[in-house]
């Protein structure tokens, strides 16, 4: 019995000195970690807004750092913002993005809002997030006004930036649309018309709860095979009208438009304006791939009153899944950097593979991932 205890007791001993050796260990690289010239300037910056180490509520880790502090309700936002951006870019750091959003919570049996205020952090040349820094403040209760039974109120949603996922070229075929099926996530379906496919992958995506929208074939300068439907330069106002028609007709439940291809049609004043006439009376909205700088689709869009949105990245102009990668951490900065983005890709294996992988990682990055129809205005 007593070797028995003898050993239990060397046991412990070698358990209490590894949890020490690991506390310090982890003591000095947070020691390190928190030297780092990023950390000063905002602890400085926070100190001199009289925020200290105890009004810190939480810190995160997700594929950057966030910090969540408390303030005080007359917090000068535009002041803090002002003298941290200077001091940042002293140092080699830069504010790519502003978060605002009010939560609802309860406190003691008692609704309370909050707003939450999110400084975005990169490095000076980069659009990668190293720091997210998140300012909380009380909002001042309103009195209640003097009439009759009051609805509660619906929580403001909390804003984050936005990402359209646009998927083109739907319709030769079914073979990726398990994958598909996969995600989870908001996608935008652009189905080729007319095609074997077409109006079967609408209804799946459908049931799914994606978005559909028609990749209108348009003429494009360069010599090439034209694909079924394509509107051209050349057609009367009444061709082509009657040629979208045939095409929406073969793509059921689809809520808008993008060109596929394009380049010669979407430079053409008159063709954009009878095709966008046509979206028009069916309160369709119109998303320009942009295959040329000089495409007339926003100005007209614009003037005759059609909800518009336009492309920011590509995705998969190479086919290998580390170059998608690298695409999709762009649109992601993109997003964060303008507060929306629509990033378009295509009906491709590899494709739908890193969208499947990374979709997922956006809720936890702080970017909301939703059908591109929410960003046309």
């Amino acid at each position: 019995m007593k070797k028995i205890k003898k050993i239990r007791s060397s046991h412990i001993v070698v358990v209490v000195a590894t949890v020490i050796t690991a506390m310090y260990i982890y003591g000095v690289i947070s020691g390190f970690l928190e030297s780092r010239p990023l950390y000063k300037v905002v602890g400085k910056e926070l100190a001199s807004s009289k925020v200290s180490s105890r009004d810190m509520v939480g810190k995160f880790r997700h594929v950057y750092t966030e910090r969540r502090y408390w303030v005080k309700d007359d917090f000068k936002f535009a002041d803090f913002r002002r003298s941290l951006e200077k001091s940042l870019r002293k140092n080699g750091f830069d504010i790519r993005g502003e978060v605002r959003g009010i939560r609802e919570v309860s406190v003691k049996g008692k609704e309370q809002a909050r707003e939450e205020v999110s400084y975005i952090i990169t490095e000076r040349n980069s659009d990668i997030p190293v720091l997210r820094l998140t300012l909380i403040h009380k909002l001042a209760a309103q009195a209640a006004l003097p009439v009759a039974p009051v609805l509660p109120a619906v929580p403001p949603k909390e804003k984050f930036p936005k990402l359209a996922i646009v998927l083109d070229d739907w319709g030769y075929s079914a073979r990726n649309l398990q994958g598909l099926m996969k995600i989870n996530e908001p996608v935008t379906l652009s189905i080729l018309p007319s095609l074997p496919y077409s109006a079967e992958i609408a209804r799946k995506a459908k049931e799914k709860g994606f978005e559909i929208i028609v990749h209108m074939p348009m003429e494009p300068k360069a010599k090439m095979r034209l694909e079924t439907l394509t509107l051209l330069t050349t057609m009367s106002d009444d061709q082509i009208r009657a040629t979208f028609n045939k095409a929406l007709a073969s793509v059921p439940y689809a809520v808008g438009a993008n060109n596929h291809e394009g380049s010669k049609a979407t430079e053409d004043p008159r063709l954009m304006g009878v095709f966008l006439e046509e979206l028009k009376k069916r309160d369709m909205f119109f998303l320009d791939s942009l295959v040329t700088n000089d495409s007339t689709g926003e100005y007209i869009a614009k003037k005759i009153g059609v909800r518009f949105a336009k492309r920011s990245i590509f995705l998969d102009n190479e086919s290998n899944e580390n170059y998608i990668r690298a695409q999709f951490e762009k649109a992601v900065s993109a997003a964060i950097r303008n507060g929306s983005a629509v990033a378009i890709g295509h009906d491709r294996p590899n494709t739908i593979t890193v969208l499947g992988q990374l979709m997922p990682t956006l809720k936890a990055r702080g970017v909301e991932a939703v059908p591109v129809s929410e960003l046309a205005e």
